[in-house]
């Protein structure tokens, strides 16, 4: 039985991403930065994990210590900021960039030995299109879209560095998802399709794609 481990499963795509593995019969390790929102699945073993709080990687490290992990996938993260110059939060800002590009480099960090050990040895990182500067037509989100270009670029780093020990690493955009965290009730994709189709081009992937920024579907994105 593989073994998954994923943050941010308090609500959305990472709350989708648990349910889904674990009815494809998945040893599920779930991550939440409040544990009183834990699924109440029986399968399921259930890990605080504030990913800006450095304390508490240290503590999971220690809890899964010997535990191989066959796909570790970076979810938990934070959204748009709508300030313009003149009107931009920098405290927000900061906090973006510590939730969505210091927090899954600190989860490699901390268990990728636990990946090596697997037998898939696959770590994804939920990214967004909008990590893309090739892409970038509409300007704003500064906060947002550096976060993302930023965790882009570790992702692209990690799979040169892990590509020695058989580790494949992706960037996947979810794609605009009717989650509160995501692109709100009007998006056109439910985190039920999205969390799909991610799990399918997780699937496909081999260890020859290492450091891919794609969408959901597997269509790759400019960087």
């Amino acid at each position: 039985m593989p073994t998954v481990l994923i943050t941010g499963c308090d609500t959305g795509l990472g709350r989708e991403f648990a349910r889904q593995y674990a009815a494809a019969g998945w040893s599920v390790l779930a991550t939440y930065r409040d544990l009183s929102t834990r699924l109440a699945d029986p399968t399921m073993r259930h890990f605080a994990l504030d990913v800006t709080d450095f304390a508490q990687f240290a503590a999971l490290k220690s809890q899964l210590e010997g535990t191989p992990i066959d796909l570790l996938l970076s979810n938990a993260g934070i959204g748009l900021e709508t300030g313009r110059i003149g009107s931009l939060d920098f405290d927000y800002l900061k906090r973006i960039v510590q939730t969505n590009t210091v927090g899954p480099l600190k989860l490699v960090d901390a268990l990728v030995d636990n990946v090596a050990a697997s037998t898939l040895r696959r770590i994804v990182m939920v990214s967004s299109r909008m990590g893309s500067i090739g892409n970038n037509l509409s300007g704003g989100h500064y906060g947002y879209r550096a976060s993302k270009a930023g965790l882009n670029a570790i992702g692209r780093s990690l799979a040169i560095d892990l590509f020695p020990r058989g580790i494949t690493v992706a960037m996947l955009h979810p794609g605009r998802v009717n989650t509160a965290g995501g692109g709100g009730a009007d998006a056109p994709l439910s985190a039920e399709h999205s969390v799909q189709a991610m799990r399918n081009t997780i699937a496909r992937m081999g260890n020859h794609e290492t450091g891919v920024f794609c969408t959901y579907d597997g269509q790759s994105i400019p960087w």
